[in-house]
């Protein structure tokens, strides 16, 4: 029995030709052919009603970019949205990030005008950035790869305009229109492109309101575009609403070369960049292309815009981030595939006891917190980067734990973050973040306080400015004494006094900021947490000279690394030495039943500084 045909079977019958003609008057032979196979095969009438977007490579043309008519067959980037496309489906928006000349637009648009060639009652849409795109995208890939199809692909056309194809048997169409707010409106939308949204003159929040009534339940809607700096549309990318979708240059095989002389007479900064693209899994022609592409720009940043390689690169800041950014977008690329050791939250039970005098009163209570213990969990706001480190001989036994220091930042109003770092001392490395939106500051604090004991009992340090609360909790509810002290003035006798926590004004702004700027930029594996690092991109030296996040973003995490390493000043650089358990202190010193008295006092260590015998009773 002969296997019955499908789809796949005409598209590489159709790819294999190709290959060995690429002659295009064959090839029209051979798409007429198919597309007839198509129309009196049932199976294959069905597979393409399911799936219109088969017809692409089956029939479809477009223009290369060498100017030259060639069948539309899937590169690699459009072949995984695709399949995307049919794994996901229409449950959330998708947003294409990518870089230059990758060929979403052609096939989104493609795709649309299959939808509404085979479906009845298909509205497609396309918002353009600006007219002349409008223009552009209409004529070069809706019109011309239509008037390319076999006469019997085409359905009944009731009229065309400049900007809308209508099939009136059908009752579909697709249109393009340059994006306004107004755009959209009164219309009932199967498939919406926002083509090049990073570019819209129109307010992206605006235009989504008056759009999002006409948009079906079951529609797809796709974002795409270059990045254009810390707009609306990084906004959107940020917020975890839709499929993020980032597509890296060197998925694109047209982009390679073999003059390798760019990559010989490459500058510092280019050095660098090709040392990160071999690790990225590049080849030495694509690196060709890339320091060539790279030499062609007068402006040498443009390229980390044009060709990113991280998401946030493509979204790169055009003002004066405060960070080194190409030592920040390196950072960021090193640590884009780390994970945490582990996510979660601390449990535990904070307990009460009475504090009894000599007579028996009760003078006070003493609050403490037990059974600590660290829970993982999906919805955990703790980051652990690295478990505490302990140092040891080489019989296994603890002879140093290393020291942390913790800086924290509270939140001010119901948008800000509570956050908190932990720094080594020694190393500089953070190794736990603590990031939470919405918490009480008491819980805050307590999460602080384990993090402190389970770090060693870490030194703590939290901004007062606008609540004492979580540093009088810490310290003074439950008795943590290894806390960062600062010098104030006393009012009333005019004298400097010590007190708990961090208070930031202009002048100690500025240096705990300038310190982690330093730090970073001569050490930038410092920090690995994938969130800061980001926080640290978009904190910038605005035109007021404040530096501070810009407009829609936060600084919380970037605020308290500061601060953790500020106050790390007041904590050891050096491995402490671990108390003495008591029954190890009792063993050494005092004799153990099994011993004889000369065994007791040969082995027994002594007291203080300096030596000397160890003292009995009547030494006293």
């Amino acid at each position: 029995m002969q296997k019955e045909i499908t789809c796949a079977d005409i598209i590489a019958k159709r790819m294999a030709r190709w290959n060995e003609k690429h002659d295009i008057e064959f090839d029209r032979q051979l798409v007429a052919a198919a597309a007839d196979k198509i129309l009196s095969t049932p199976s294959l009438r069905a597979e393409i009603i399911a799936k219109p977007y088969l017809l692409i490579p089956i029939a479809f043309y477009i223009v290369d970019k060498k100017r030259d008519t060639v069948p539309f067959f899937f590169n690699d980037v459009q072949a995984d949205f695709i399949s995307q496309l049919e794994t996901r489906g229409s449950g959330k928006p998708f947003f294409v990030l990518k870089g230059r000349q990758q060929g979403f637009t052609s096939v989104i648009t493609a795709i649309q005008l299959s939808f509404a060639i085979v479906r009845k009652n298909f509205s497609g849409f396309t918002m353009a950035d600006r007219s002349d795109n409008t223009v552009a995208i209409f004529n070069d890939k809706a019109r011309t790869v239509y008037d390319r199809l076999p006469k019997i692909l085409k359905p009944s056309e009731k009229f065309n305009s400049r900007n809308e194809m209508f099939f009136d048997k059908l009752n579909s169409s697709w249109r393009i229109a340059t994006a306004t707010s107004e755009a959209g409106r009164s219309r009932t939308l199967n498939f919406v492109h926002f083509s090049e949204v990073a570019f819209y003159d129109c307010d992206l929040a605006d235009l989504q309101a008056g759009i999002g009534e006409a948009i079906t339940a079951d529609a797809i809607v796709v974002y795409e575009t270059t990045a254009n700096g810390f707009n609306q549309a990084k906004d959107l990318w940020d917020s975890g609403a839709c499929v993020n979708l980032f597509y890296e240059w060197w998925r694109s095989p047209e982009y390679r070369s073999t003059e390798y002389e760019y990559i010989e007479k490459a500058d510092t900064w280019l050095s660098e960049r090709i040392k990160l693209l071999y690790e990225r899994g590049c080849d030495r022609e694509q690196v060709a292309w890339y320091a060539k592409k790279y030499d062609s720009y007068l402006d040498k940043s443009t390229i980390r815009q044009e060709y990113p390689i991280t998401p946030e690169e493509a979204f790169i800041f055009s003002g004066d981030c405060v960070f080194d950014i190409e030592k920040l977008n390196q950072r960021m690329v090193e640590c884009s595939d780390l994970s945490p050791v582990k996510v979660g939250r601390f449990e535990y039970k904070s307990v009460c006891s009475d504090v009894i005098d000599s007579a028996g009163q009760k003078v006070g209570e003493q609050w403490e917190l037990t059974n600590v213990n660290f829970v993982e969990c999906k919805d955990g706001y703790i980051r652990i980067h690295r478990e505490p480190e302990i140092k040891k001989d080489n019989r296994g036994n603890t002879v140093g734990l290393a020291p942390y220091a913790i800086g924290g930042d509270t939140a001010d109003s119901g948008q800000d973050y509570f956050a908190a770092k932990v720094v080594n001392a020694i190393t500089g490395q953070t190794v736990a973040t603590l990031h939470k939106q919405f918490i009480d500051e008491d819980l805050y604090a307590e999460q602080v306080l384990c993090l402190a004991k389970y770090y060693h009992d870490a030194l703590i340090g939290i901004e007062i400015n606008y609540s004492r609360e979580p540093m009088r909790i810490i310290h003074r509810k439950y008795g943590y004494l290894n806390v960062y002290l600062r010098e104030k003035l006393d009012g009333v006798h005019d004298e400097k006094i010590l007190d708990i926590g961090f208070r930031t004004d202009t002048q100690t702004r500025r240096v705990i900021l300038g310190e982690l700027v330093a730090k970073f930029r001569d050490n930038p594996h410092i920090e690995s947490d994938i969130p800061t690092l980001k926080e640290m991109s978009t904190f910038v030296k605005k035109q007021n000279g404040r530096q501070e996040a810009i407009d829609g973003q936060h600084d919380d995490l970037v605020l308290s690394l500061a601060i953790a390493h500020y106050v790390a000043g007041q904590q050891s650089t050096v491995y402490i030495k671990p108390e003495t358990p008591e029954d190890d202190f009792i063993k050494r010193n005092f004799k153990e039943d099994t011993e004889t008295d000369s065994d007791y006092y040969a082995n027994s260590q002594t007291f203080g500084e300096g030596g000397g015998a160890f003292m009995s009773w009547d030494d006293f």
